[in-house]
């Protein structure tokens, strides 16, 4: 069964929050966060509905090669959450992983 799509983006914050922390440590991890609510008034809970801000914070920060790896991380945690087949694309976005998942994932 698919999750709701409230379950979906709880997912997608557990995983942005697991691969964050395992590559950068928990500092970096509330850093960021608290980058994002002073400067973007986005909440922790709110991130999975921003990517595209979080995305151009990491990009500020660990440049575009680094937020993509980012991104694939996190995209890897969300993939092996629902126990979907992560396939690493060249170009893809953590958004373009995403959606591939939701299409996955109301094919059930």
């Amino acid at each position: 069964m698919a999750p709701t799509a409230v379950e979906f983006n709880e997912e997608v914050k557990r995983a942005i929050d697991g691969a964050l922390f395992s590559l950068v440590g928990q500092g970096v991890l509330q850093s960021l966060y608290k980058h994002l609510e002073e400067h973007y008034d986005i909440t922790p809970n709110e991130v999975p509905y921003r990517l595209d801000t979080l995305f151009k914070t990491l990009e500020h920060v660990f440049g575009v090669t680094g937020a993509r790896t980012i991104g694939k991380a996190i995209a890897r945690r969300f993939f092996f959450r629902f126990n979907l087949k992560f396939v690493d694309a060249q170009n893809s976005s953590l958004q373009d992983y995403l959606q591939q998942a939701k299409k996955e994932l109301l094919l059930r």
